[in-house]
């Protein structure tokens, strides 16, 4: 037996009988001038006390949430059986879809049709126009968007694009750095304000038309419907140039791969070298997901004028310096951050940068399409006095320095030449003098070995258009009118995440592009499209033609992102860490090739059946995984007979105080006894007397209506009836009704629990806030009735995912806000089955024991495959015996508890046999001195903190005190122990692509006033909000996640993990033991004693307890975890838009890059003489 490490016995009494029987045995073994090792003294009492917790979880479980009487009424319904078709469905869902997409296309060719043949009629009756100014506009031409006497005069608050916008008009938006009075802004102004009428047609068209505008290749931008634009947090109107956004950059350039090469030299110090890094970044900011791209930081060491050496190198600044990394908005805010940090110094050597450019414009992933260098520099071959190639000598007169740096640009032209020529297509160069004079190397390099343009910048101001050379180079190397769908991005108007069919418009008169227009389609709208379609544990994703994710469940909802996500390959989300399925390497395939077909899998779940598809001239294909459980769909039916069955009333309780609703429901609001700001619910409207009925997006067929529709009393009502009526339930597809099908059963199933909830009386019945049951559908019943958030889905919840991921425990969550404000809660919650299929013995004779699947016979719960064995209701085979629960969960139910409660009564079990080392007790330790105490915590397994004594002084306010700590944090010395010596806990490590990371750290509220908590605010805050945003401290980021899973085999057979801890920040004797029946754990700790700072910090503590907790952990170069996985580039595969190839004008002055350096030399040899 290892000394500090004993396992003890699960029953109490033969815990207690098995310490006495060790205590002297180890004693024993402990010779004279030996160290004593303290095995502790309460292996029986926590053995008894995980009991007593267990047992008052169980019983306030069995008294509070009643769920066996939901499983009744289940188990006694009546169910039907529904023959599912994958194909079927796959080729609905790709009608709809398509339909969808084509609506959208054909706004968007007729919006751009118009926008060209208003351009042409202008340029050849007008050419221009006489206005100076733009103050000098009609009304009913220029409608500003930030100038509040210049909006529309009918912005009215609109719920389907969460903000006040013009049903009649648009608005312009004028780029921050666009002179607003140039007479190209004017005449753009002008001519496009007769785009209004297409924008009106589209709109009639197509009842889901979001956004239609055209951006200019000035900066301006034409939007439908107009709006007021948004306000930063410091109060000022938001800058938005459409050149800058992906759906006109994607339309005028077409893919590319960028290298910028910066002259990082001690030349460029100062303002030069601030324009070159604006160079870059207004490069890199232009770029798209579709675009590759990497910087490189040119220079070499040197010495100085007094033989010191300074150390430097050409770097390649991507964390990625083995290749090109494509410009997602990760990569690009990495390069940028590491730009402006950049500080110019040491020699030039720029031989070395454009090596490294052309070998990483050769590597793969790159697009191959076109290959672009913009290089800044300013030219000049030497960098100064201070700069010197060699070390220097001494002389019996003094010190001479080494001689000043000379570059040899004529290298650099020589590799140039050498390696461009390896390259198809070759290499551009554009390059950018700043300030100097020196043109001979830029231009030349340029001009006449890269093809590509020269121009000198003397600011860093406006510099799309004076960088007019390369963008103009962009949009007319790749001049098409094709038009195309965007990868995703977030929407700067506040739609969240969403696709653009944009069109790039050319002059026919001119040949040259006009401007870009585009057609939004929303991601949580093609959401809805595949959710309405699921069922069971089917399951759907979306992915595009290069096979990045879309939409999967297993990633971030469209609302929740911060920044433009970094879309993960498939083959991540749908192939485990072993290859399996191996066929799904077909699967993505095929679905990238734009095939439908259907594909069996086996997998450790089961066989399952991915059933896919494309969509028609939209680049998508998407797909639904069916398990062979699915492929049956047997749904509960609504109850024949319904006179026990009472009314159930929908969770806006307020809207039947309605002019409308008392009109058509008369004595209904009477009936339901509304209560307000009752002292358990402050803020809240109640009902005491019934429960209420919430239905979340998915359970109505038009999930997007009901999101935006604000008119609540219709919608009151149109719920209120349904549920209550006997009209057929056709479903969405063929019935017109407003609610998917199986609704109104789930409703009706669970109505009788109303009464129990209701009528219940036991101890501790004043402790629990809320009782509810969610189902798989979305109904979700809760009492007392209340009103819940207008987007809330149970089943996308901790409390649901958590029980039912292990349906035979009784959970409970960690301690968290309540939404109403009084208080930290608890949830405890527990899993209702799917109503029992009856099972014959002869039908459950091919099962063996502890594998036996639903309806048959068993004894305990180890017997079953689910392991959940009771006595149900159901009819059939055994009705009088024992038999095991269904396998598919069908709800949760669960109530809430006040965290203070819960912790007292928990606390209150824990009381040692020898009232001596009681949870929380303090007494001597066993060395003689004061200090020590017993520390008791419960924790799940995810070794997340349930109970802490510590969560009842924290302020409410405060989450971070109490909410998500893990025992890593609390007890690091402990938590270590348990990972690394006994494999209690296993550690998992993974990237999160799209995290959110915070500027600041979350401070505590001093109080919620004026922030929205009650469901009511926060369903109106997006339209109640004032002008000016809220500061916002969180962005998006790449994070480490960093996560625990309890191994309950490491308890070993007893049932129980002890040892001796001593450590930086604590010592003591620890127990640890499971709560079976539950997700919890038990951890004591006995002679606790705490290590206080010797000095003014203890950081060996600190770092003790950040090596095992769990979160998730920004990655400062969190772009180095995302690799790219393509071996093609789209040249090899035949994706590149087709190239004009064009000459370029490019002139440049030469020699006059020697100047200084004659000069300086000059000066150096003037100096040796003396």
């Amino acid at each position: 037996m290892n000394a500090g490490y004993i396992h003890l016995s699960m029953s109490s009494l033969l815990a207690v009988i098995v310490g006495f029987v060790l205590l002297p045995s180890l004693l024993a073994a402990t010779g004279r001038g030996e160290e004593k090792v303290d095995i502790g003294t309460l292996s029986g009492d926590v053995q008894n006390w995980a009991m007593l917790i267990q047992n008052y979880i169980l019983q306030l479980a069995n008294d509070g949430i009643r769920r066996h009487d939901t499983q009744s009424y289940l188990d006694q319904a009546v169910y039907s059986f529904e023959k599912k078709d994958g194909a079927e469905i796959v080729n609905q869902v790709k009608t709809t879809l398509e339909d969808y997409f084509k609506k959208k296309t054909r706004a968007a060719v007729r919006l751009a049709a118009k926008a060209q043949e208003l351009y042409d009629e202008f340029l050849t009756a007008n050419a221009t126009t006489n206005v100076t100014s733009l103050n000098d506009l009609g009304r009913d031409v220029y409608k500003d968007s930030d100038i509040p006497k210049l909006l529309p005069v009918d912005l009215d608050f609109n719920p389907y694009f969460r903000q006040s916008v013009s049903s009649k008009y648009s608005t312009v938006k004028i780029a921050d750095e666009v002179p607003r009075d140039d007479k190209a802004v004017i005449d753009s102004i002008i001519y496009t304000t007769k785009l209004e009428e297409v924008f009106h047609q589209n709109a009639a068209e197509d009842p889901l038309m979001r956004w239609q505008y055209f951006g200019t290749t000035i900066g301006i931008t034409r939007l439908f419907p107009g709006r007021k634009w948004s306000i930063n947090f410091a109060g000022f109107y938001n800058d938005y140039d459409p050149r800058l956004r992906p759906w006109y950059i994607a339309a005028t350039s077409g893919p590319k791969d960028v290298i910028i090469i910066l002259d990082c030299s001690r030349s460029m110090q100062g303002e030069k070298f601030e324009i070159a890094k604006a160079v870059a970044k207004t490069v890199i900011n232009t770029l798209t997901k579709q675009d590759y791209v990497n910087v490189i930081c040119a220079r070499a060491s040197h010495w100085d004028e007094v033989g010191k050496w300074h150390p430097y190198d050409t770097e390649v600044m991507s964390c990625q310096s083995d290749g090109m990394v494509p410009a997602t908005i990760a990569h690009r805010k990495d390069l940028i951050e590491k730009i402006m940090m950049r500080k110019a110094g040491g020699t030039s050597e720029l031989e070395k940068g454009f090596e490294m450019a052309l070998q990483l414009l050769r590597s793969v992933p790159r697009t191959g399409c076109q290959s672009l260098i913009v290089f800044a520099t300013d030219g000049l071959d030497t960098d100064g006095e201070q700069v010197r190639c060699g070390p220097g000598y001494y002389t019996r007169s003094g010190y001479v320095p080494g001689p000043i740096c000379k570059y040899n640009f004529t290298k650099v032209w020589n590799v140039h030449i050498e390696e461009n020529s390896k390259l198809d297509p070759p290499a551009r160069i554009f390059s950018y003098l700043l300030i100097e004079d020196a043109e001979l190397f830029p231009g030349r390099s340029a001009c006449d070995i890269g093809r590509g343009s020269f121009k000198k910048l003397m600011t860093g101001e406006n510099l799309i258009s004076q960088m007019s050379n390369y963008f103009d180079f962009l949009s007319s190397n790749a001049q098409s009118s094709n038009a195309l769908w965007t990868s995703p991005y977030l929407d700067s108007w506040g739609l969240g995440l969403m696709v653009t069919y944009s069109i790039p418009v050319l002059s026919r008169i001119t040949g040259k592009y006009i401007g870009v227009v585009g057609v939004d389609a929303t991601l949580d709208e093609i959401e809805n499209f595949l959710t309405k379609h699921m069922w069971g544990s089917v399951y759907s994703f979306l992915i595009n033609n290069q096979g990045e994710t879309i939409y999967h469940p297993r990633l971030k909802p469209s609302k929740g992102l911060l920044e433009d996500p970094i879309f993960i390959p498939i083959s991540q989300l749908e192939i485990d860490k072993h290859g399996s399925p191996a066929e799904f390497s077909l699967i993505e395939s095929e679905m990238r090739a734009g095939i439908t077909n259907q594909i069996k899998v086996v997998t450790s779940k089961g066989p399952k059946t991915y059933f896919y598809g494309a969509l028609e001239d939209a680049e998508y294909s998407f797909a639904y995984c069916l398990y062979e459980t699915d492929m049956e769909f047997r749904r509960s039916q609504e109850p024949l007979d319904r006179s026990k069955y009472h009314q159930s009333y929908f969770n806006l309780l307020k809207e039947y105080n309605s002019t409308l609703l008392r009109k058509e429901l008369p004595g209904v609001y009477e009936e339901i006894d509304v209560r307000e700001n009752e002292s358990r619910y402050p803020g809240l409207r109640i009902s005491y007397k019934y429960s209420t009925i919430f239905l979340p997006p998915k359970a109505w067929c038009d999930p997007t209506t009901y999101m935006y529709d604000d008119n609540l009393a219709q919608k009151t009502l149109d719920a209120h009836i349904w549920i209550n009526s006997h009209q057929k339930d056709e479903g969405c597809e063929f019935g017109k009704q407003k609610f998917r099908k199986g609704v109104r059963a789930d409703v009706l199933i669970t109505q009788p629990i109303e009464v129990i909830w209701r009528t219940r009386d036991f101890e501790s019945i004043k402790q629990i806030k809320w009782t509810n049951v969610g189902l798989r559908s979305g109904v979700f019943r809760t009492y007392p009735g209340h009103r819940s958030k207008r987007e809330y889905d149970p089943t996308k919840r901790p409390w649901y995912k958590r029980t039912s991921s292990a349906p035979h425990k009784t959970s409970i969550s960690t301690p968290y806000m309540d939404s109403a404000g009084v208080g930290k809660i608890n949830t405890i919650s527990q899993a209702v089955f799917e109503g029992m299929t009856p099972k014959t013995d002869k039908e459950c004779e091919q099962y063996a024991k502890g594998a036996k699947l639903g309806g048959c016979k068993c004894e305990v719960d180890s017997d079953c495959l689910i392991k959940v064995c009771y006595l149900s209701k159901a009819p059939g085979p055994n009705s009088k015996h024992r038999r095991c629960a269904t396998e598919r969960v069908e709800a949760v139910t669960g109530l809430d508890i006040l965290y203070d409660d819960f912790q007292n009564k928990t606390m209150g079990s824990m009381q040692a046999s020898d009232f001596r080392k009681s949870c929380g007790q303090n007494y001597t330790c066993p060395d003689g001195e004061p200090g020590c105490e017993t520390k008791c915590y419960l924790f799940d397994y995810n070794s997340y903190l349930v109970m802490d004594p510590d969560f009842l002084t924290a302020s409410s306010l405060d989450k971070s005190k109490y909410a998500g700590i893990t025992l890593g944090r609390k007890e690091g010395e402990i938590m270590k122990e348990l990972v690394y010596k006994h494999g209690f806990f296993r550690r998992k490590e993974s990237f999160d692509f799209q995290g959110s990371c915070r500027i600041t750290p979350e401070a505590p509220k001093v109080t919620l006033a004026g922030i929205p908590k009650k469901p009511e605010e926060l369903d109106d805050y997006y339209k109640n909000r004032g002008p000016i945003a809220m500061f916002r401290s969180d962005f998006g980021c790449i994070q480490d996640v960093v996560s625990y899973k309890a191994d309950d085999s490491a308890l070993g057979p007893i049932e129980m993990i002890a040892g001796n801890v001593t450590g930086p920040c604590m010592s003591g004797f620890y127990y640890v033991t499971a709560l079976p029946k539950t997700n919890l754990y038990l951890l004591v700790i006995e002679d606790y004693q705490h290590y206080r700072e010797s000095l003014f910090y203890n950081f060996n503590c600190k770092i003790t307890r950040s090596i095992v907790t769990s979160g998730a952990y920004r990655i400062i170069n969190g772009t180095c975890a995302h690799k790219e996985h393509s071996k093609k580039t789209l040249a090899q595969e035949n994706k590149c838009p087709r190239l004009h190839d064009l000459d370029l004008q490019c002139k440049y002055q030469r020699g006059s890059s020697i100047t200084s350096s004659i000069i300086l030399v000059i000066i150096s040899l003037v100096l040796t003489v003396y």
